[in-house]
């Protein structure tokens, strides 16, 4: 199945994600979704040198990370790291994903005026913080599906 995702630091950016093969490629604009209205279903991204899709799809939350996808539900996803930064999705406390990437903020947040915050450039993060608010959850699955 293809979803539109959007680019997470280039919103007017569109591709799409082959579910089954995981290749994101870009929105084709003939008879395309951004021709229909329809709405992206999640963000793309770089963690390092590993392409990273964060996406709705039958209900629930989904991440791809390279050529490994997993599945959101009842998962737990921590970031740690301040140089260097490492994604990892537990189940069961195991790990069953992990990305490590240099920290996309740089100079440190601190030093920002903009009144951005640290997640609106690190999809780790982003993931990490929606996947642990149940509100959040909640309305980005709205957004989403």
């Amino acid at each position: 199945m293809k979803l539109l995702v959007q680019d997470f630091l280039k919103s007017a950016k569109l591709h799409e994600l082959d579910t089954e093969t995981g290749e994101v490629s870009p929105a084709p604009l003939q008879g395309s979704a951004q021709q229909t209205g329809e709405q992206a279903k999640g963000y793309f991204a770089a963690l390092g040198r590993t392409p990273v899709v964060f996406y709705a799809h039958r209900g629930d939350f989904h991440l791809r990370a390279g050529e490994d996808v997993q599945s959101l539900s009842g998962a737990t996803v921590e970031v740690t790291g301040e140089g260097l930064r490492t994604l990892r999705i537990l189940k069961n406390g195991e790990v069953v994903l992990r990305v490590a990437y240099a920290n996309p903020v740089n100079p440190p947040m601190e030093l920002d005026l903009s009144m951005a915050e640290e997640e609106d450039f690190d999809l780790g993060l982003f993931v990490k913080n929606v996947v642990g608010s149940p509100k959040r959850r909640e309305r980005m699955l709205a957004k989403w599906s």
